[in-house]
């Protein structure tokens, strides 16, 4: 099955000719004839999509979306919604967007435009499903944020054939959308180096002066860095209504036939350019839940996980160029003793300035990780035992020559660094286990450098078994 469709008709001949339509596209098929029975088998049977054939006895879409929205449970995706309404009833159509549907399609119904309508929206639901994350356990992962206070005006660019068409349908929609950006572009080259500075949605219209390439220039907006996130509208001339399937599972998000009332425009615009700022927002929380996997919060540098990891991604690399890998396991010099006399809030504060000036002497190419407690490791990919050595020295000699300010007045306190260091070729024969030989050679240099007398650089050059 492609996708769990409700259809909600109090018609049964409606519900059994849709119903025919959809399973023949391999649809699983729900069916209700009223908005309470919807309500009652979307709670319990979980449908992607709710499709309404027509007006119902009992309740209107908005009283339905909010039916649906009450018996939806906390982690729970609304089904979306799309209504079935003739093409003259333009207020009744622009209420349906209001109250809460995703789409208003025309009847009588083209069938074809309607599966691809489907396909699209289906599509889109699938990308925000594998880029949201239950409100719950964005919580218990520590991924959600507070809203930000501050967002830029939404941006709407349009395009048509000719400029004079492009300013034409912007002055038409300007007043409708006082909250956003609205700008307009020529067809063609010069409207994607408008488009380089991004922009939320795209209003295109399509008629016969740019039919030919209206394809390749959506192509173009869903590949471009800048516009492949924005909501794409296309408004299509009549004459070239065979486009509209077309363009639709080419990934336009909406493609209307004109004329269309301002109202359902404007309503359908700002739709889209809602669902762009909660995409946005939906990816920002999932990259940042991504850095917080691997990041430590205190000092802002790898966690031992990826440090690991990296350390052994490059340990399986062949090196065509015969450069060694330097492995460094770094320890504060007695750490405890500042825990101890200043509290931890010190500790903290020299740990992270201590990584700071640690992380500033790095090469491009090489990583510092922060193993647990006041241990890091360092690796350095594509090295020498001289130049192993010498950064190992530098940093010895950064963390130490100027001592660390301790909050609240008390002064400040010498800090300084043991290092123990091992080298070894890059070996893909050898796996995981030589990543995990280095680690422990390093150590055991590090042991050396504290037995030693701390604040010094021991190696222990052979490479790992």
């Amino acid at each position: 099955m492609t996708g769990k469709i409700l259809i909600v008709d109090a018609l049964a001949t409606n519900r059994i000719v849709l119903k025919a339509r959809l399973t023949a596209a391999f649809y699983e098929v729900l069916q209700a004839g009223s908005g309470a029975e919807a309500a009652t088998v979307a709670r319990d049977a979980r449908p992607d999509l709710l499709l309404l054939g027509g007006a119902l006895p009992d309740i209107g879409v908005g009283e339905l979306v909010t039916a649906l929205a009450e018996g939806c449970g906390p982690d729970c995706v609304l089904p979306t919604v799309v209504a079935l309404l003739p093409d003259d009833a333009a207020a009744q159509r622009a209420d349906a967007l209001a109250g809460g549907a995703s789409d208003v399609i025309s009847r009588p119904v083209d069938h074809r435009y309607l599966l691809a309508r489907l396909r699209a929206l289906l599509r889109q639901r699938h990308l925000d499903a594998d880029l949201g994350v239950p409100a719950a356990t964005a919580d218990a992962l520590g991924f959600a944020e507070e809203p930000c206070a501050f967002r830029p005006p939404a941006r709407l660019t349009v395009m048509a054939g000719t400029a004079a068409r492009a300013h034409t349908l912007r002055q038409r929609l300007a007043p409708a959308l006082p909250d956003v950006t609205c700008t307009f572009a020529e067809d063609g080259t010069r409207a994607m180096a408008a488009l380089r500075r991004g922009t939320d949605a795209v209003l295109l219209e399509v008629g016969e002066t740019n039919l030919d390439t209206a394809p390749a220039l959506l192509a173009e907006l869903q590949t471009a860095p800048a516009t492949r996130h924005a909501r794409i509208v296309v408004l299509l001339d009549r004459a070239a209504a065979d486009l509209a399937v077309p363009l639709l599972d080419m990934g336009a998000s909406e493609v209307l036939p004109t004329p269309v009332d301002d109202r359902e425009l404007t309503l359908r615009i700002s739709a889209q350019i809602a669902h762009k700022t909660r995409a946005d927002v939906l990816r920002g929380r999932l990259e940042s839940g991504l850095q917080a996997a691997v990041i430590d919060p205190l000092t802002g540098l790898y966690n031992r996980r990826y440090g690991l990891s990296f350390l052994r991604r490059i340990l399986a690399q062949p090196q065509g160029g015969g450069g060694l890998c330097a492995v460094m396991v770094a320890d504060l010099d007695h750490f405890k003793a500042i825990n101890d006399g200043f509290g931890h809030a010190a500790g903290d504060r020299v740990l992270a300035q201590v990584s700071a000036r640690m992380r500033a002497n790095l090469p491009a190419g090489a990583i510092i990780a922060r193993l647990g407690g006041e241990e890091f490791v360092i690796v350095v990919p594509d090295t020498s035992p001289d130049a192993a050595r010498r950064l190992a020295g530098t940093i010895c000699r950064h963390v130490r020559e100027k001592p660390v300010t301790m909050p609240g007045g008390a002064g400040a306190v010498a800090v300084t660094v043991s290092i123990g260091v091992t080298l070894a070729l890059p070996d893909p024969a050898a796996g995981p286990a030589q990543a995990e030989a280095l680690l422990a050679e390093a150590d055991r240099a590090l042991y050396a450098s504290k037995s030693g007398g701390r604040n010094t650089v021991t190696f222990r050059c052979r490479p790992a078994a």
